[in-house]
């Protein structure tokens, strides 16, 4: 435990922990292997003692968040020309067709949701960019969404380490189960969503698969 605690302590109340969350928040938009939110709850667990400073931790996640999310959304729109030649097919027409009309009604609340669902942080930013989504708007809705995960993350990593202030490793451990469980239930939540809204669609798509040309015809 001594070992770990000195492990953590070391990088995480350097001054340079900022630009390290700034960093790994940046990277993990187009590398979701990144640990940011590991590295900035853990760094919020210490920031307990005052050091690093919780509002400095929230500043630095936020810009990095939203620089990775929009070079994410640029790769997107480097694609949208490969898209654009999938779409010459009918069903393919149909699906970027939908895929637009839904990002043009629920684009925003898509960026901001999809921070928190796993995964979902890159498929938003890189499918936001090839569908078209305004830059002005993709901004403006992804540095509310990049703010809320950095509060959210803060605000995790500050009660791990108040619930076991004097032992940031076992608070860190905390912040990190909490996420995890977090993550988990709004996944929960958009799959049953997910499978309630597309419930009557697919029924009506079953429906008229099972029409015969005799049908059509009378």
């Amino acid at each position: 435990m001594d070992f770990a605690f000195e492990a953590l302590t070391s990088p995480l109340t350097s001054p340079w922990v900022y630009a390290l969350i700034a960093l790994a928040a940046a990277l993990d938009s187009l590398l979701p292997i990144v640990p940011s939110e590991t590295l900035l709850i853990s760094a919020a667990t210490f920031a307990t003692a005052g050091v690093p400073h919780p509002l400095g931790l929230i500043a630095a996640a936020t810009l990095g968040a939203l620089v990775g999310d929009l070079a994410a959304h640029l790769v997107g729109r480097s694609g949208r020309r490969r898209l654009h030649r999938w779409s010459a097919l009918p069903r393919w027409q149909r699906l970027f067709a939908s895929a637009q009309e839904m990002c043009a009604r629920r684009g925003g609340s898509m960026l901001i949701v999809g921070r928190f669902v796993p995964g979902g942080r890159t498929a938003t930013t890189i499918g936001s960019g090839m569908l078209g989504f305004r830059i002005r708007d993709f901004l403006l809705f992804d540095g509310i969404g990049s703010l809320a995960w950095a509060v959210y993350s803060t605000g995790i990593g500050l009660l791990g380490g108040k619930l076991f202030e004097g032992q940031p490793v076992l608070g860190v451990l905390t912040g990190i189960g909490v996420a995890l469980a977090v993550s988990a239930v709004i996944e929960i939540l958009r799959r049953i969503i997910a499978a309630r809204s597309s419930g009557p669609a697919d029924t009506l798509d079953e429906a008229d698969s099972t029409h015969t040309p005799a049908d059509v015809t009378r």
